[in-house]
């Protein structure tokens, strides 16, 4: 890897893909391999076996180096999570979208644009199981192999539309990604409905020892007790623990052991008990996403930048036009008069557009 790192220094343009884990078949989110080409030859590294990657990530960090990707998102995720934050990044995924395709998937766009049909069926197997077939290896190879030919292609359409100032604002936030653990995240889990205070206290202390066990056991926490499941015992938590236990799906076989069912129903007692001393309600919070409310003011509002959205897509495209203004600004435009686009060359657009129309923002 260190010779590697020390070769791949040297170029100016590499393309770069990661193959994950991410709660699938094991705990947390895991780096599997590391695929980077200098548009010659792939190298392909095993984290597994190596204990320091910091080589590699100041190769990954030089923003003298282009890097490029292709929906770079999770990557970028999962590298800052590990300690790199990227420089200097080029998206063909977002080039993809510029551009108005309405399929950005790589293996669409490579048999688009060069021609070439890759082999997908690797895509979702087991990156965690050592040693990687031979197929594995070539599904990653070509994941990255070809991107710089790609790269040059869509860049060339890219300028040529005069767009390339909205790929590199693009590129500069994908640069800003950085991982950051999420506050409660016992109640980010997506219920089927919304929990009463009661229950989001019970489930803090559940959701820990699940979270525990599913790290111990090395299975995705959801293998461990999934949604389902917590949802049947949050509804009745006062109810026959080894009943729920041993009738219910979801639950994982390893749980049914008399020590974890009594460690459980400690859990359960004690958050009950510290409920009641704190007298927490047993009823719904307010809802965090309020119904929109209807006005002749708000609806005018809405009606002008549906406007001025119908005419960006008439220029640009469908497919191109939710990176210029999205669903969700139309709303908050609708609902409180403040326009709000953070992304310099997407307000421009805008706000050229809506006073070539005559539309007054």
């Amino acid at each position: 890897m260190a010779e590697a790192a020390s070769y791949l220094s040297q170029q100016a343009e590499l393309a770069l893909d990661l193959e994950f884990d991410q709660h699938h078949y094991t705990y947390g989110f895991t780096l599997c391999l590391i695929q980077i080409s200098d548009g010659q030859a792939c190298f392909l590294i095993d984290p597994f076996g190596i204990e320091n990657l910091q080589p590699l990530w100041q190769v990954l960090e030089d923003p003298a180096i282009i890097k490029i990707f292709h929906h770079a998102n999770n990557d970028l995720m999962l590298l800052s999570m590990l300690g790199c934050q990227v420089r200097n990044l080029i998206d063909t995924a977002v080039a993809a979208k510029i551009l108005n395709y309405a399929k950005a998937a790589l293996g669409t766009l490579l048999e688009e644009e060069l021609g070439l049909n890759l082999d997908k069926s690797q895509q979702m197997s087991n990156w965690t199981l050592r040693p990687l077939t031979k197929r594995q290896l070539e599904y990653a190879t070509l994941d990255v192999l070809h991107l710089h030919p790609l790269k040059d292609k869509m860049l060339g359409k890219v300028s040529e539309l005069g767009r390339m100032h909205w790929l590199a604002e693009e590129d500069k936030l994908l640069e800003s990604i950085v991982f950051s653990m999420p506050e409660d995240p016992h109640l980010k889990i997506k219920f089927p409905q919304r929990l009463t205070y009661l229950q989001q206290f019970i489930l803090k202390p559940i959701y820990d020892f699940r979270d525990e066990l599913a790290q111990k056991w090395n299975l995705p926490a959801g293998q461990v007790i999934n949604t389902a499941a917590l949802m049947a015992l949050l509804s009745n938590p006062e109810g026959n623990l080894n009943e729920w236990l041993h009738h219910t799906r979801g639950i994982h076989g390893r749980l049914q052991q008399d020590r974890y069912e009594a460690q459980l129903q400690r859990i359960l007692n004690g958050a009950l008990q510290e409920a009641r001393k704190r007298q927490i309600s047993n009823r719904l919070p307010s809802n965090p996403y309020p119904p929109r409310f209807k006005t002749p003011e708000t609806e005018a509002r809405r009606d002008q930048l549906c406007l001025v959205q119908k005419a960006l897509i008439d220029t640009y495209g469908a497919y191109a036009t939710p990176l210029l203004l999205d669903q969700s600004t139309i709303t908050h435009y609708s609902q409180t008069g403040d326009l709000i686009i953070q992304k310099n060359y997407a307000r421009e657009i805008v706000l050229q557009t809506a006073a070539d129309m005559g539309v007054v923002l």
